[in-house]
């Protein structure tokens, strides 16, 4: 089964709600990708290369909409150009979006010093396949090169995340809110992460209130994608009926919940 038909099959398996689609949808990819990596490289644990997990495919976070995020992660004059290809190519052919590099570790984490979005993807790193010491040594690199920066990267931090809200509005207040970027929502809860690993932020029992927050936030969004069928995180009221429905409440019940959650 091509995995465009088995992401249709999970879809269709109106049980699998919220975070139960995202670990079922998680754990295809997942081994679909090592099936790949394998057929590109002839071999399951190619020394000196390995296929990582970043950002919210690191952290597991697969709505229907999500794009996978991809490290091919390789060492020095160890050229992967044929073997990224051969894994690319088959993930576009099924129809998914794909955000994808190929660097070294010193690569990853010069560029995570001069870019937010990619100091922060680097704090989720996941392996999937490949040369595991590879992986573990971005993952441990990344997270000394964030708290040893941590006054400057938490600064950068706080300005993004104070331009983004005020773009996007917030979720506990409008009408039709922004599940993922609105102030409130599932981004400022990765934030929030973030900043922990830099330095503590939170109090004793913060991280179970914004846990069950997220799942909130979560749940609402993977059903969004659901019925719209597309990568979009604004819950507009036309959707709101048959998002709360799936969820198993009415829609003054969800607004409610998101509401609270935010």
């Amino acid at each position: 089964m091509s995995l465009a038909d088995t992401r249709t099959r999970l879809l269709e398996d109106t049980t699998l709600t919220g975070r139960a689609f995202s670990e079922a949808w998680t754990k295809a990819v997942d081994d679909w990708l090592t099936d790949r990596f394998v057929a590109a490289t002839e071999s399951p644990d190619r020394a000196g290369m390995a296929l990582v997990a970043v950002g919210g495919y690191g952290r597991g976070d697969m709505a229907p909409g999500s794009d996978l995020d991809l490290l091919l992660l390789h060492r020095a004059k160890l050229p992967p150009g044929e073997v990224a290809q051969r894994i690319w190519y088959p993930i576009w052919d099924e129809g998914l979006k794909l955000g994808h590099s190929v660097r070294t570790e010193s690569e990853a984490l010069t560029l995570a010093a001069e870019d937010l979005d990619t100091a922060t993807s680097l704090l989720t790193v996941r392996h999937l396949a490949g040369d595991p010491d590879l992986t573990s040594s971005l993952a441990a690199a990344a997270v000394e090169k964030w708290r040893k920066r941590a006054k400057k990267n938490l600064a950068t931090l706080r300005e993004s995340v104070a331009a983004r809200q005020a773009r996007k509005g917030e979720v506990a207040y409008l009408l039709e809110p922004d599940l993922k970027e609105g102030r409130g929502g599932l981004r400022d809860i990765h934030a929030l992460r973030w900043a922990e690993i830099g330095r503590p932020v939170l109090d004793a029992g913060d991280h179970t209130a914004l846990s069950e927050a997220e799942e909130v936030l979560f749940n609402a969004r993977v059903e969004l994608h659901r019925i719209t069928g597309r990568n979009g995180d604004r819950l507009t009221l036309d959707q709101q009926d048959a998002v709360g429905e799936a969820l198993g409440m009415d829609a003054d019940a969800l607004m409610a919940a998101l509401s609270s959650a935010a």
